[in-house]
């Protein structure tokens, strides 16, 4: 139990830092390819401060969950709540922050199930 819950959090807190990290290489390579950003209705920074703190708080969530059909019902709903929030004023960043933050979801809970699976043993 203790070791499912350690290997969650950890990997989990790798996760957002990816975030982080591949959020702003997608910024980096969005103004190297195509200029400055645009800003409509809802202001960029702002948009990424929403997707943190829903992607943050989701994962924390996934790892203090236990395994189930629950953890890939809320990475798809994780990724259609971005993107139905930011598809009307940033619909590429919607498409980018919604397959990033549902897939590093996904991508850490099999992480954490397969390093909990190999600390057990």
């Amino acid at each position: 139990m203790k070791i499912r819950l350690i290997a969650g959090l950890a990997v989990h807190a790798l996760g957002c830092l990816l975030f982080v990290f591949l959020s702003w290489l997608g910024f980096y390579l969005y103004t190297q390819l195509f200029g400055a950003l645009g800003s409509v209705g809802i202001a960029g920074a702002k948009a990424w401060l929403l997707v943190l703190y829903a992607y943050a708080g989701t994962n924390l969530l996934l790892a203090l969950l236990p395994s189930g059909n629950i953890k890939p019902r809320l990475c798809t709903l994780l990724g259609a709540v971005v993107l139905a929030c930011l598809l009307r004023h940033h619909p590429l960043r919607a498409l980018y922050f919604s397959l990033l933050a549902g897939g590093l979801s996904w991508l850490a809970v099999l992480l954490g199930q397969k390093l909990a699976l190999q600390l057990q043993a």
